[in-house]
C-alpha cells in the first residue's frame, strides 16, 4: 500500500479547519491564547506529537505576519526575561518529549484545557485581580518579577515545546500587567516567534518532521493566514470577551473528553 503523503483522516481536517481559525485569529491578536484550543481538537483523531509537528511550520509562518504587524508594538522589560526562560523550558522538553507516554500527554493537554477554559471563561475571578494602569503602547513602564517571569516563561516553553500549550501559562502571567490590545498582541507575537523558531531547530534535529507531517501543514497553512489576518483587522474593532468565552466552552468540552478519554486507556 502506498505511503500518504498527507494525513488523510478526514476527522482531523474536520476538527483542525475551525481550530487552526480560533489559533489564527489569537494569533493576529484576538481572543487571548486561543491557539490552546487546535491541539486538544486535532489530539481527538492524531497522537498529541504528530499533531505539534504538523502545527509548528504553520505556527512559524503566522508568528511572523503577526510579528510584522505588531512591530515595535511589544514589552522589551517582559520579553527580555521570558524569552530566555522559555529557551530553558524547550531544552527540558528536548530531554523529555520521547519519554513521556503518549496517554499520559493527552491527558496533561486535556487537564490544562479545563484548567484555562474555567479561568477564562467560566470562573473569570479565579484569575486574580488586575493591577497597575493599562498599558496602550510598548514602553519600559512594566517592570516585571524576575522569579514569575522566570517561572511562567520556563512552563511556557515546556508546555509549547510539548504540545503548543505555552499560550494559557503566558497569557495567565501578562494578564495583571493590563497591557493594551496592540502591546499584549505583539509581546505574545515576539515571545512564539523566538519559543517556535526554537522548535524548528529542535524538532529538526530529532528528526520529527516527515513528507508527510510537512505536506500536511502546508495543506492548512492558508486556513491559519485567514484567521490571523481576520484577528489582525478585528484586534481594534472587536470586543473579545464574549467570543472568549464561547471558545472557553468548547475548549471545557473538548478538555473534558481528553481526560476521560485519557483516564479510559489508563484505567
Amino acid at each position: 500500500m502506498p505511503h500518504a503523503v498527507f494525513v488523510t483522516n478526514v476527522g482531523f481536517y474536520i476538527a483542525g479547519i475551525p481550530a487552526l481559525l480560533l489559533t489564527g485569529l489569537s494569533k493576529g491578536g484576538l481572543g487571548l491564547g486561543l491557539g490552546i484550543v487546535a491541539v486538544p481538537l486535532m489530539a481527538l483523531y492524531l497522537p498529541v506529537t504528530q499533531v505539534v509537528t504538523i502545527l509548528l511550520p504553520v505556527m512559524c509562518v503566522t508568528d511572523l505576519v503577526a510579528l510584522w504587524q505588531y512591530r515595535g508594538e511589544w514589552s522589551w522589560p517582559i520579553l527580555r526575561l521570558t524569552i530566555p526562560a522559555a529557551v530553558v523550558g524547550a531544552g527540558v522538553g528536548i530531554l523529555v518529549i520521547h519519554r513521556i507516554d503518549t496517554v499520559c500527554l493527552r491527558l496533561g493537554v486535556g487537564v490544562m484545557s479545563v484548567d484555562y477554559a474555567l479561568r477564562r471563561g467560566v470562573f473569570p475571578w479565579l484569575r486574580g485581580r488586575p493591577h497597575g494602569r493599562a498599558v496602550e503602547a510598548a514602553n519600559d513602564s512594566v517592570r516585571p518579577r524576575p522569579t514569575a517571569s522566570l517561572a511562567w516563561g520556563t512552563l511556557s516553553g515546556l508546555a509549547s515545546f510539548l504540545a503548543n500549550a505555552g499560550e494559557p501559562a503566558l497569557t495567565m502571567y501578562l494578564l495583571p500587567f493590563r497591557l493594551g490590545n496592540r502591546c499584549f498582541a505583539g509581546t505574545t507575537s515576539a515571545f512564539f516567534a523566538a519559543v517556535n523558531l526554537c522548535k524548528l531547530v529542535s524538532f529538526s534535529t530529532l528528526g520529527l518532521f516527515s513528507e508527510t507531517t510537512l505536506t500536511t501543514s502546508a495543506l492548512l497553512l492558508p486556513i491559519a493566514l485567514i484567521g490571523t489576518y481576520a484577528g489582525i483587522r478585528a484586534n481594534r474593532r472587536l470586543n473579545s470577551a464574549a467570543f472568549t468565552r464561547c471558545s472557553c466552552a468548547v475548549l471545557l468540552v473538548i478538555g473534558l473528553r481528553l481526560i476521560c478519554t485519557s483516564a479510559r486507556s489508563l484505567f
